[in-house]
């Protein structure tokens, strides 16, 4: 049965549902978000200063002299002089190869010298004699003539003999094998009793290490790029003048090793694609051994200035390189950059800022792109930590899909 609603009741229905709305509205506008507090971030302006470019290359160590020793007469090894590993001067005794058959020879040689100095002697008196004859006229002319032949045979005789005798005086003297050159010696490859073969068995080997040479491979479009500053006038060129270089090892910090360019190759690899180039180093510490990987730095023209900005203000987001600006109204600003070589804890921006404007340097993650912010000056001495806990003590006041995810660097 339909109830009809009385006047009364209808107000009061009316009425109820007015309280219902209000109270409802009222919950609603209490439980909304706070406004956020502006964000605080430390800016700094790009410094200003005279700068070089430098290409760095990495490369290997060589020694200027690489000898292997081998002997250059055969006979059993006798006797080991020096330390395997040791260093050594020029001519110092490493090496004697039994002498007592070379020895032999050249008492053998020394005697038959001295047969045939006799023999000189002898046809020297027969030729006086036969010439006295002959100008008497009581001989023939043949006899003469042969003296004079025999004189000859006994002199040429001498000089063979002296030949020989000298031959087996070097070979008396290559029983000794000495060091043609200074430097580190590698262990022996041979032990006393063996016999040793001349000109095929390697006793040992020596490499230089003062002064000492470093390889390196210049890339083509690096060569392109040098021979266009040569052009401009921009660098020297090292085929016509010394081009200082400096040389880190892979535990040293920087490059406290000083040298130049000894030699550019003639051409570029074609299969590589690059072009070598040899340093040279002086290395009275020996600090530098053959072999060892290292890090080549090269100026590439005159200092100029150039803006810097702390390492920690640049940002990468696929690849690309980027800060965040402060603008005059406080307003942030993403700005790609280009970015240069490294000095210190600072970074060379080349493009896409300006001097005078202000960088973000702490506090990436709380900002994006048309926020305003807060900016205080940065300090370089603030610690990583309390940036650290400065950001995460924010984070989840960070706006849902506000912040693009950047890599600080």
């Amino acid at each position: 049965m339909l109830r009809l609603l009385t006047p009364r009741r209808l107000g009061l229905t009316v009425c109820l549902g007015s309280l219902f709305v209000s109270s409802s509205g009222c919950d609603q506008k209490s439980s909304g978000p706070p406004p956020k507090p502006t964000p605080t971030v430390t800016v700094a302006e790009p410094v200003e200063k005279e700068l070089a470019d430098f290409a760095e290359f990495t490369g290997r160590t060589e020694a200027v002299e690489s000898v292997e020793i081998r002997a250059r007469v055969s006979g059993y090894l006798k006797e080991i002089h020096f330390k395997a590993g040791s260093e050594v001067k020029v001519d110092d005794l490493l090496f004697e190869i039994d002498a007592r058959t070379y020895q032999a020879e050249l008492d053998r040689n020394a005697g038959t010298l001295a047969n045939a100095k006799a023999k000189l002697k002898r046809t020297d008196a027969d030729l006086a004699r036969e010439q006295t004859l002959r100008d008497k006229g009581i001989n023939a002319q043949a006899d003469l003539d042969l003296a004079i032949a025999q004189q000859g045979e006994a002199a040429a005789s001498i000089q063979s003999s002296e030949a020989s005798l000298e031959r087996a005086k070097l070979d008396l003297d290559f029983t000794k094998v000495t060091a043609p050159v200074a430097g580190l010696t590698s262990r022996e490859l041979i032990t006393v009793g063996n016999l040793v073969a001349a000109d095929s068995t390697m006793l040992t080997t020596i490499v230089s290490l003062d002064p000492i040479y470093a390889y390196f491979d210049v890339d083509e479009r690096t060569l392109l790029d040098i021979q266009q500053r040569i052009r401009e006038k921009k660098m020297k060129s090292a085929r016509d003048s010394e081009i200082e270089v400096v040389l880190g090892l892979a535990n040293e910090v920087g490059f406290p090793h000083v040298g130049a360019i000894d030699l550019v190759d003639n051409r570029v690899s074609a299969t590589t694609g690059t072009i070598q180039v040899r340093c040279r180093f002086p290395n009275p510490e020996r600090v530098l051994t053959p072999g060892l990987f290292v890090r080549v730095q090269s100026q590439m023209g005159p200092a100029r200035s150039r803006l810097l900005v702390p390492e920690q203000a640049l940002a990468q987001q696929q690849g690309q390189r980027y800060v965040f600006v402060v603008k005059p109204d406080n307003k942030v600003e993403r700005r790609d950059v280009t970015v240069g070589r490294q000095d210190g804890s600072l970074r060379v921006i080349e493009t896409g800022l300006q001097s005078g404007e202000k960088v973000i340097v702490q506090g990436h993650l709380r900002v994006r792109a048309g926020m305003e912010v807060k900016p205080e000056p940065y300090t370089a001495g603030a610690t990583a930590s309390a940036t650290s806990a400065t950001d995460a003590s924010n984070h989840n006041a960070t706006p849902a899909g506000g912040a693009s995810k950047s890599k600080d660097h």
